[in-house]
């Protein structure tokens, strides 16, 4: 199994807002299959107030065998299938975590 590092994001002008709830759902299941070791939505900025703006898509921790099963995990949510993400642009890398929690340090 390879670990990918995804970032996905949103087409302009989309509002993710509605469907939110449908995707948040997901990723339990997810993470208990162990496709998913973490996820989150990425922002454009931080607001006056110092908290994170409008999204500008997410980004995922992924395990997976190959790029390809990670990519159609991806396209298989519903923001994917919504159009809300940019599935054709998806920004995806093999990734070597080397901490986190639950995970020791490199020796």
């Amino acid at each position: 199994m390879v670990e990918w590092l995804a970032i996905v994001y949103d087409k302009p002008g989309t509002d993710r807002t509605e469907l939110r709830p449908l995707h948040l759902k997901d990723i339990p299941p997810a993470v208990e299959s162990g496709i998913v070791t973490n996820a989150g939505a990425i922002y454009h900025g931080l607001d006056f107030e110092g908290k994170p703006s409008e999204f500008a898509g997410s980004a995922f921790n992924l395990v997976a065998d190959t790029k390809e099963e990670a990519l159609e995990f991806l396209k298989k949510d519903v923001y994917a299938k919504s159009g809300i993400w940019d599935v054709d642009n998806i920004l995806i890398f093999p990734y070597g975590c080397a901490y986190r929690k639950g995970k020791d340090l490199p020796k």
